[in-house]
């Protein structure tokens, strides 16, 4: 197989259809950018998702300086920081067209059968591949994936949702950045349009399936500081999340 640049860059452009009312994108958009191209990454190198085995998200962490705005074209990197006992660290960001950088995320990524729902041991079967495209050496904003601190939600009344065909990907489960949406929803609309996403760490615990109800427990620890844990209704715990916000400087009305 050809050796390709351990690095791939590609151009992309604001939808409009994934902006707020102030013409931000909105994070979820964002993110499945951002996926867009790891995918691509992986797919021609030769270990992308197939029928038989995917890459399911266990940890994120995004950082946002400036959000993208309707229309705005920018560049997203992309390049595997570490591989690890079945797990890959995947670093991406997004540069306008300044060079400057817009927001960083990286993510802890495990392959898995999907037809046993186990574990895949890719080390198996792709090891010469990882280790041609490792780039450890490549400088980042984030130095690793921190783990969302535990919360005591006691007393907090959740926000109950139930998985639907439009939260589900094609791994069969909710997908990992609709768990974005659902928490930022649970948010007053004028605290966003008053305040810009800084930070969005996520653990995830287990996967969640269709028709399952899910209860989401948000509580302020800190100013503009939240904590999310994510319940089902069975009691058992599947993501915890935790995220950060800035004032915005300006607040643009219609």
């Amino acid at each position: 197989m050809e050796t390709l640049p351990k690095i791939d860059r590609y151009e992309f452009e604001v939808n409009m259809t994934t902006v707020d009312k102030l013409h931000r994108m909105r994070p979820s958009a964002l993110c499945n950018m951002m996926l867009s191209a790891a995918g691509k990454h992986a797919d021609k190198r030769g270990f992308g998702a197939t029928r038989k085995l995917g890459w399911v998200m266990a940890r994120m962490v995004l950082d946002v300086k400036n959000i993208p705005l309707g229309s705005q074209q920018f560049t997203i990197e992309t390049f595997i920081k570490n591989a690890y006992r079945g797990f890959t660290d995947r670093c991406l960001r997004a540069i306008d067209s300044d060079g400057n950088e817009m927001a960083a995320m990286m993510c802890t990524f495990a392959m898995i059968d999907l037809d046993t729902r186990s574990p895949f041991d890719f080390d198996s079967e792709f090891h010469d591949l990882f280790m041609r495209y490792l780039t450890p050496e490549e400088p980042f904003s984030i130095p690793r994936v921190p783990s969302p601190r535990r919360c005591n939600v006691e007393g907090v009344e959740p926000v109950h949702r139930r998985i639907r065909y439009s939260d589900v990907d094609i791994n069969g489960h909710m997908n990992s950045i609709r768990y974005i949406d659902h928490i930022m929803d649970i948010l007053p609309l004028d605290y966003l349009y008053t305040h810009d996403l800084s930070r969005f760490v996520v653990a995830y615990m287990q996967e969640a399936k269709p028709g399952e109800g899910l209860n989401y427990y948000m509580k302020e620890v800190e100013d503009d500081t939240y904590y999310v844990q994510i319940v089902k209704d069975s009691g058992e715990a599947i993501c915890r999340c935790e995220m950060s916000f800035l004032p915005r400087p300006e607040v643009e009305e219609d």
